[in-house]
């Protein structure tokens, strides 16, 4: 499990510092999580957190998630303007949103040794 976070971690570092670098925008940290409702978030403060089983989706579903968090740091809402900055930076991303809206449960399905479901 260690392996995986840490996997995840430098994938959503590498893509939101891709992402941010195009923008002309900073975060100030990234966090990992193991959230059921949000794949990602962006704070007021700048700060990005993902869950880090975007690990075992598809990269492009993955980088989508980061582009969308970090075009947050641009526009916190999800106006016509949040969506333009993030059809800029993934074109693709109605593919990759529907990806996780029919395939996301799955992901969560995976249990590791040492982890224990949240409602317990």
């Amino acid at each position: 499990m260690a392996w995986l976070k840490e996997q995840a971690r430098e994938a959503l570092l590498a893509r939101s510092s891709y992402h941010a670098a195009a923008l002309g925008v900073e975060f100030s940290r990234i966090t990992l999580r193991d959230t059921r409702s949000r794949w990602g978030s962006c704070s007021s403060r700048g700060a990005l957190s993902y869950s880090w089983r975007l690990i075992l989706a598809p990269r492009e579903v993955l980088d989508y998630v980061a582009a969308h968090e970090v075009c947050h740091l641009l526009e916190m809402n999800h106006s016509p303007r949040f969506w333009a900055h993030v059809a800029r930076r993934q074109p693709d991303w109605q593919e990759q949103r529907n990806w996780l809206r029919l395939n996301g449960n799955d992901l969560h399905r995976y249990r590791l040794r040492g982890e224990h479901d949240e409602a317990s």
